[in-house]
């Protein structure tokens, strides 16, 4: 996010900036997995999770680009009135320049997908790829709690097992001890 943010705050988008800062804040490294701690190009997987942070909240959130949707989806732990606003704010950074990174550095040739005659891209301005979607109906963090770090690992953690994210109560300090076993076990 502080690699779409620089770009966003110091260049337009378009093709000719996209690659004017140099290698050390080029967002293409992380899509081609140069830069990625888990070392897998974004053309072999079906989404990108990603944390980001609202700093004008003090809340974070977790977006979901799914490349097969053509869209973000939001999941967000935190409902009130104007808190959608500042989400989108920093949602449409993302929404801007990863689809030119994604051009640039030949993303859809090398996942297969044909801008063309793909249902989903087909009528869409190349500088405009992704619809953001909010997900309803999610477990929602207390007024005033400091709870989002741990909700967005909740999400995260049921949608990477193929699970819908369940609109239940849960327990955030037990999923904050599950979590320091789990770092203990592995020696984190």
């Amino acid at each position: 996010m502080n690699v779409t943010r620089s770009l966003m705050d110091v260049y337009s988008m378009d093709h000719q900036n996209i690659n004017a800062r140099g290698p050390q804040h080029h967002l293409n490294e992380y899509i081609n997995v140069f830069r990625m701690h888990a070392a897998v190009p974004w053309h072999t997987v079906e989404d990108i999770f990603t944390s980001v942070n609202i700093k004008k909240k003090h809340h974070w959130v977790l977006a979901v680009l799914s490349f097969s949707e053509r869209c973000i989806f939001l999941y967000d732990s935190y409902e009130s009135s104007g808190h959608y606003v500042a989400v989108l704010v920093e949602i449409e950074k993302i929404t801007k320049i990863i689809p030119l990174c994604l051009q640039d550095c030949d993303f859809y040739v090398k996942k297969g997908i044909d801008l063309q005659n793909h249902p989903r891209y087909k009528d869409k301005d190349s500088s405009y790829m992704f619809d953001v979607l909010f997900e309803d109906d999610l477990p929602q963090q207390p007024s005033g709690s400091l709870d989002c770090g741990v909700f967005m690992v909740m999400y995260a953690e049921c949608l990477s097992y193929d699970h819908k994210v369940i609109p239940i109560e849960f327990d955030p300090n037990a999923l904050r001890t599950r979590c320091a076993a789990l770092l203990w076990d592995y020696e984190i």
